[in-house]
């Protein structure tokens, strides 16, 4: 059972890695197509869409049909339901600050247009994680808040917040 086990875990990476790499040759693709709408790069456009369409998108499908809901209990009984929460922030973080140097790199003088197309990518991914970070804290923890804590336990849970200036 072991070695099965480890197959299909190897086997999951793996997948995640395809995932990382078919992204990748989508901005890629996208990269091409800002310099010049050659027809090779209209194909791999094409390939790209099928890709998030017959690949992306059934792996997701199948992470909400069976892999969550077979790691549901195990996170609530031994892990930090908030793990993936922390994770974002990371995320949302590391980001901040490439994006910081990159725009102290463009007001000190800096003008090469792939600096500051960097500096833009960089907005653009900051302004999706934090885009579906804030819908999690919404539909998932202000929803649970809202249903299962009394209005003091609301309050207490969000008042740090607002004496700490935040809304």
């Amino acid at each position: 059972m072991t070695a099965s086990r480890d197959a299909l875990t190897q086997g999951y990476i793996r997948e995640h890695d395809q995932l990382g790499a078919g992204l990748a040759a989508l901005t890629e693709v996208l990269d091409r197509l800002i310099q010049d709408v050659d027809p090779a790069a209209v194909r791999a456009l094409a390939q790209s869409r099928r890709f998030l369409r017959d690949v992306f998108v059934p792996h997701a499908e199948w992470e909400e049909l069976t892999f969550y809901p077979a790691l549901a209990d195990l996170v609530r009984t031994h892990g930090d339901p908030n793990a993936a929460m922390y994770i974002d922030h990371r995320e949302i973080l590391r980001r901040i600050e490439a994006f910081a140097a990159l725009a102290a790199r463009i007001e000190a003088g800096e003008r090469d247009p792939a600096l500051i197309d960097r500096a833009r990518i960089l907005a653009y991914q900051i302004q999706a994680l934090v885009d579906a970070h804030e819908k999690k804290e919404e539909e998932i923890h202000l929803a649970l808040m809202r249903r299962h804590l009394s209005d003091r336990e609301q309050v207490r849970a969000l008042s740090l917040g607002d004496q700490l200036g935040h809304d």
